[in-house]
């Protein structure tokens, strides 16, 4: 699970889904600002995820289309979810996140 590196809290698995390289998520329980510190591993998670998921899919509907079997669609479906839910637990697993600095101007 991921943890909040300020107040040591961990966070809803659910607040992930929003989290991506370029954005921020708020710590529930102290309000903090945290973003990804280990940008390499989301980036390679959606790599391999979209790559085998895009190339696995396009077989799949090839296949459908060949054969009229509508049995390829479960499968388009089945594996629309597995990719999801898979780059989700990695994601869970892997990921380290690091408190945003907020910068204070004095005049």
């Amino acid at each position: 699970m991921v943890a909040c590196p300020k107040c040591g809290r961990t966070l809803p698995a659910r607040k992930l889904l929003f989290l991506s390289n370029l954005n921020a998520i708020t710590c529930p329980v102290c309000s903090s600002k945290l973003r990804v510190k280990n940008k390499d591993v989301n980036s390679v998670i959606g790599g391999v995820g979209g790559g085998l998921g895009g190339g696995l899919g396009t077989l799949l509907l090839i296949m459908w289309v060949q054969s009229g079997n509508m049995a390829y669609v479960g499968l388009i479906i089945l594996l629309i979810v597995a990719v999801f839910l898979s780059a989700w637990l990695l994601e869970i697993r892997y990921l380290k996140l690091k408190a945003e600095e907020t910068s204070v101007q004095s005049m």
